[in-house]
């Protein structure tokens, strides 16, 4: 009997432990090939960046482990898994420590970003949080396209944390570019995104339904639709390297800037020699061609101060006569001046040529009827707009209240194209105002913050002239980022301290699907291919550049050159 009361006592106990076990909640996680996955509910105002940052781990780990080939297109109340990587066991390289499969390296031991280590055979390197092919190809002193090749990458951009990837031995450490100096004396300035205002401006998102539009009637050239562009600097550059470096990216058209000042800069005197070196290379390897004409000389202005427009508007449509004549038939486009809406480059107050968009409308019509009678196949764009809330009439006028005065002017008539300038600042291309994103911290209290904003503003402007036919062009476009270079970000800049080179690529990509799918969007320059290597490291244009200050690509570079186009 007591042998019986102890065997019911076992199974009572016995009972109660599977119990526990069955009632007590466990963690949602699972395993999956070395990583744990547990689970995230996207809430309102997320970003998968910012998901990214919360578990420490990077866009790309959580877009593959949820199968998002978009990272900007993920929704309120969706169940995202979040890889993290386990602790390696004993026969698991250590993630910091690269590996050779016949000789383990000590595991005290990094290797050095300068120094390649030993050409034992292929390294095995363990992808870590926050790298990716460009940062892993400096450290052992090989390339983005060895990596790629050696492990069957056709995407740079998609790695993954805990990834393992064979490094092959390099032949030699590489060759480090020496920083350009200064650049040659017919380099014209550059353009920076200003930063845009604050101040409060109608605006706002719009509905409006994509459609592909009819093409512009009467004089204005055929429609020209979506394609891939850059804008580059050529003069005083290796080009026979920059052209490649375009070849590698795979785009049709090429923007290059014309400082009609650096040109004449006696009436009537014009050299083309740097041009007509620029117009060989560009033509003779088969690109699409833009010039951007601005900046008047100082004869032909009554100031010198900063940018300005000419006096009398005959001054520049004779330059523009002779620069659409002499290249008729090998430059497809001309724009028409840069961001006349910054007083930086339309300072004219002085000599009675002050911020309107009725004076630039008249600027416009002279370079379009003189492009018209020389070329009358070349596509004539309107100046890209800088995107800004800021309505002060002695430094800057909104885009949004500039394009409607424009139209206003008479601008139907003087343009096949409208040129636009819709940077994102810090904020990604499928946001738009004003969104909250904890990451950012700035820049993102108006529409002119955003890509999105400026290019469904631009369109419901459009319409309400009855001007639904007519490409938008993004003559400039593009994010900026500080990471990976010295020195302390100008605060006019600081926005590019939200945006990191991953980010950069995404946000690139991204933008460039959404102009391809909007319907009424024709090229798209991206900003910019090799500033930073020309104007050196501290300038700002180096947030933007696709190349280093030594001209190695960056992360931006590859993802664009991985597009399918």
């Amino acid at each position: 009997m007591q042998r019986v009361y102890r065997l019911f006592i076992a199974i009572a106990l016995l009972a109660i432990m599977v119990s526990v076990l069955i009632l007590t909640p466990h963690p949602t996680s699972a395993q999956d090939g070395g990583q744990q996955n547990t689970q995230h509910v996207v809430q309102r105002g997320e970003s998968l960046y910012g998901i990214a940052r919360q578990y420490g781990v990077t866009v790309l780990a959580i877009a593959q482990a949820n199968n998002i080939s978009n990272p900007n297109l993920i929704y309120v109340g969706q169940v995202l898994k979040i890889p993290v990587a386990t602790t390696p066991t004993a026969t698991t390289p250590a993630p910091t420590t690269p590996t050779t499969p016949t000789t383990p390296a000590p595991t005290t031991v990094t290797p050095a970003a300068t120094t390649p280590p030993p050409a034992t055979g292929p390294t095995v390197h363990v992808v870590q949080v926050g790298e990716n092919l460009y940062r892993i190809a400096l450290k052992y002193g090989t390339t983005v396209q060895a990596i790629s090749q050696a492990n069957g990458i056709t995407n740079p951009n998609l790695i993954y944390v805990g990834m393992q990837l064979n490094i092959p031995a390099p032949g030699a450490p590489l060759a480090v570019v020496p920083a350009a100096t200064t650049p040659a004396p017919t380099t014209p300035a550059p353009t920076t995104p200003a930063p845009a205002g604050t101040t409060e401006a109608a605006g706002g998102e719009t509905t409006e339904v994509a459609t592909t539009p009819a093409p512009p009637s009467g004089a204005q050239a055929a429609a020209v639709p979506f394609d891939y562009g850059i804008q580059v600097q050529l003069f005083g550059q290796d080009t026979a390297k920059v052209i490649d470096n375009l070849t590698r990216l795979g785009v049709s058209w090429v923007k290059q800037e014309i400082s009609w000042a650096t040109f004449e800069p006696t009436k009537g005197n014009i050299n083309f020699d740097d041009i007509d070196t620029v117009m060989d290379a560009l033509d003779g390897a088969g690109f699409s061609i833009m010039l951007t004409v601005y900046d008047a000389p100082d004869w032909a202005r009554g100031a010198t101060e900063e940018n300005g427009p000419p006096t009398d508007n005959q001054d520049f449509a004779n330059f523009m006569t002779q620069l659409a004549t002499r290249y008729a038939g090998r430059v497809d486009a001309y724009e028409i001046w840069k961001e006349p809406n910054l007083r930086r480059e339309w300072n004219g107050k002085a000599y009675g040529k002050p911020l309107s968009a009725a004076g630039y409308v008249e600027l416009l019509r002279a370079g379009y009827t003189a492009v018209k009678a020389a070329d009358s196949e070349a596509v004539v764009v309107s100046g890209g707009l800088a995107p800004t809330g800021l309505d002060s009439p002695d430094n800057a006028i909104s885009d949004r209240n500039f394009l409607r005065q424009m139209y206003q002017a008479g601008f139907n008539n003087v343009a096949d194209a409208i040129g636009v300038h819709p940077f994102g600042f810090g904020n990604p291309p499928d946001s738009t105002c004003c969104e909250t994103i904890p990451q950012i911290t700035g820049w993102d209290d108006h529409p002119s913050f955003f890509f999105q904003n400026t290019l469904q503003d631009y369109r419901a402007i459009m319409s309400e002239f009855n001007d639904s036919g007519r490409f938008l062009w993004l003559t400039e476009f593009g994010w900026g980022s500080s990471e990976n270079l010295p020195g302390d970000v100008n605060p006019n800049y600081g926005f590019v301290e939200f945006t990191s080179l991953d980010e950069q690529s995404q946000y690139t990509i991204r933008a460039f699907e959404i102009g391809n799918e909007l319907g009424f969007v024709g090229p798209m320059f991206l900003w910019n291919l090799n500033f930073c290597e020309v104007f050196g490291i501290g300038s700002a244009e180096c947030y933007w550049s696709l190349l280093d200050p030594a001209g190695n690509p960056k992360p931006v570079f590859f993802a664009v050159e991985g597009i399918e186009k």
